[in-house]
């Protein structure tokens, strides 16, 4: 290693702090410089905002200059707009008068809305109910369409029968005369029967002026004189007073005829319901019933009027030789106990019989 002298080193120890000192020179100086360019930009920005502000005071003179412009247009605007407010208020006071004859109107409008929104409502139920009916029309018009159809498919099937009848119509005329020739025999033999026929009604007169009913006993086969029994619950069976005794249904009733009835339409009809029998001892028959007449239980034979609601006999009351009861009602012969069950009267009031002067006596 070279040994350095001191002089030596004295120079550079002086030429390291003039380096120093330099190297703050220029810190200093870059800074300052760095400074400068702060204030310089600084300044530029100032001198923008100041021609900015320059540019906006020259804007507000411009509009200024304009208002002033405008304040006189304003002044001439003004006195035409107070003529036309004179104007307006002129068409106020009009218009006014006019509102009132409009509301006027329009209170009258209301009372005609009032009743045309009554004619409404009423219009609206019409329309329903038309509605309604129109739909009833329709379900009508699809049935009367389907019997349409079915009317022409009848029609069809007339046709073919009116065919088939028109050939047997030519058959018919052929037959008609000797038919007409038949009808005319017919009628000389329905004269000749009229003929016999008023004659057997004068016989029957006579027969029941004579006490004879007309009806045949279904024993004996003979004509009926005195008494008649009249089965009440068969169509048509009779039978004499000799013949009383016979063997008939033991569960149907009689009813005895002592005079030839008048309207004999009934000679062929069951006249008497079916009557529950009451079951007992026949030896001591006990219908629990008081005659009328006597006024005692009805035991034995029971006579029941068929045309009163409630008048019975005992066997000794109706065996009497005069009346005790009116003579054209009829009785009906119960010989064992029968509940009745019944409001009217059994017998029609036409089956009544024939009271000359010698059988009302």
């Amino acid at each position: 290693m070279e040994h350095l002298s001191p002089s030596s080193s004295k120079n550079n120890n002086n030429d390291v702090d003039n380096k120093s000192s330099i190297l703050i020179e220029i810190k200093q100086l870059k800074s300052r410089y760095y400074e400068s360019e702060l204030e310089r930009e600084g300044l530029n920005s100032l001198t923008e905002s100041l021609k900015s502000k320059i540019r906006a005071l020259q804007q507000q003179i411009f509009a200024q200059e304009s208002t002033i412009k405008s304040a006189q247009d304003l002044k001439s605007q003004k006195e035409i707009l107070l003529e036309q407010i004179e104007r307006y208020k002129q068409k106020i006071t009009d218009s006014e008068s006019y509102l009132n004859t409009i509301k006027k109107e329009i209170v009258s409008l209301k009372e005609n809305n009032n009743g045309y929104i009554r004619k409404y409502n009423e219009l609206q139920q019409q329309n329903v109910q038309t509605q309604q009916k129109n739909n009833l029309l329709e379900v009508d018009k699809q049935q009367l369409s389907k019997k349409l159809k079915e009317i022409e498919e009848d029609n069809n099937l007339l046709n073919k029968e009116l065919k088939q009848c028109n050939e047997q119509f030519n058959l018919i005329e052929k037959n008609r005369q000797e038919i007409k020739d038949s009808f005319e025999k017919l009628d000389l033999d329905h004269r000749r029967l009229q003929c016999k026929n008023s004659e057997f009604e004068l016989e029957i007169e006579a027969l029941q002026n004579n006490g004879v009913h007309p009806a045949y006993c279904n024993v004996c086969n003979k004509y009926i004189v005195g008494i008649r029994y009249k089965c009440g619950h068969c169509d048509n069976y009779d039978i004499c007073s000799n013949c009383e005794t016979s063997n008939h249904n033991r569960d149907h009733v009689f009813i005895k005829i002592k005079s030839p009835i008048g309207n004999d339409r009934f000679a062929r009809t069951a006249l008497l319901p079916e009557f529950k029998l009451i079951e007992q001892n026949e030896q001591d028959i006990d219908h629990k019933t008081v005659c009328n007449v006597c006024h005692k239980n009805i035991k034995g034979v029971r006579y029941k009027c068929g045309h009163c609601l409630k008048f019975e006999m005992c066997v000794i009351c109706e065996a009497y030789p005069f009346n005790l009861h009116d003579p054209t009602h009829v009785f009906i012969k119960i010989k064992r106990p029968v509940q009745i069950d019944s409001n009217e009267a059994l017998l029609p009031l036409e089956f009544r019989p024939i009271i000359t002067k010698a059988a009302g006596v």
